[in-house]
């Protein structure tokens, strides 16, 4: 039976500083009138609109107030998200997750698809746990000016474990996920964890929810190879689809609707130098057996 998904705080607050900053611009009314109106600083309610303040259900009927918003029901539905808003997400939980790994958990937890592209590791979601402590012993480690602890390194695959619950959600949600060949000869953790994770890849590929493609060394030179990326779709119209990358220089969240666009192109044509699902999982049995 499908797990229910977990309610997502990250989302409830953008869609209620959208919808806010939305009304107020429908409305014709500047930051400061608002403001004035409801005898707050411009920078507080610049921090509501921006989703890093969750308001009080007396400020957003106020603003509705002001606004000449008379639908009761969308203000019943308003003050609703301010108490969704306010929910702890379980992720919020753990001093390992920072804030842009906590807003992106968020968004991925409300997502209904997922599109990823990755160059040189095996994704998150995918990875087994033996797989991931190698990565951080080995890949993670040696960068840090403090490196991580055994428990540090065990509470951030406690949080990678319950992000892959994402995974077992039911049919309204769809992951896929194409990989660079590279992504399965290196081996991280040494051959015994590389034939695990790969089985555990062509497990996964056997679920209704996720297509896993690769592209072969043989393919040479392709968009993707600058890094990977993730494309989360999100179900709220008031809530931009996010393009998110993970790098060296830090975690990035784009969503410009041209650069939305130009992402989904790249992986369109990832997708269309991929071998695809059959011959994908073929490859994957024949990197397997190498190990």
């Amino acid at each position: 039976m499908p797990r229910p998904r977990p309610a997502s705080p990250t989302v409830s607050r953008r869609e209620l500083a959208n919808t806010l900053r939305q009304m107020r611009e429908q409305a014709r009314k500047t930051l400061a009138e608002a403001a004035t109106a409801l005898e707050m600083s411009a920078a507080t309610l610049s921090r509501i609109e921006t989703g890093i303040r969750v308001p009080r259900a007396r400020d957003v009927k106020d603003l509705c107030e002001f606004y000449g918003l008379a639908d009761q029901g969308r203000v019943d539905a308003l003050t609703t998200l301010v108490a969704d808003a306010k929910e702890t997400g379980w992720w919020e939980s753990y001093t390992e997750v920072d804030d842009e790994y906590s807003t992106f958990i968020g968004l991925e937890t409300a997502a209904t698809a997922i599109d990823q592209f990755e160059a040189t590791l095996i994704p998150t979601f995918l990875q087994t746990k033996a797989y991931s402590r190698a990565y951080h012993e080995a890949g993670l480690n040696p960068g840090r000016k403090k490196p991580l602890t055994e428990h540090d390194i065990t509470k951030r695959i406690e949080v990678l474990t319950r992000r892959q619950q994402i995974l077992g959600a039911g049919p309204n949600f769809r992951y896929k996920v194409i990989l660079d060949e590279a992504t399965l000869i290196r081996a991280v953790g040494g051959a015994s964890v590389m034939r695990e994770q790969i089985d555990h890849l062509i497990a996964a590929a056997s679920r209704s929810e996720t297509e896993i493609l690769v592209v072969p060394l043989a393919r040479g030179a392709h968009p993707g190879l600058p890094g990977g990326f993730t494309i989360l779709t999100l179900p709220q119209p008031q809530v931009s689809d996010v393009v998110y990358i993970d790098s060296l220089a830090g975690q990035l969240f784009i969503e410009t609707i041209d650069e939305l666009a130009r992402y989904r192109q790249i992986f369109h044509t990832l997708s269309d130098i991929a071998l695809d699902p059959a011959a994908s999982l073929e490859a994957l049995r024949r990197i397997m057996s190498g190990y």
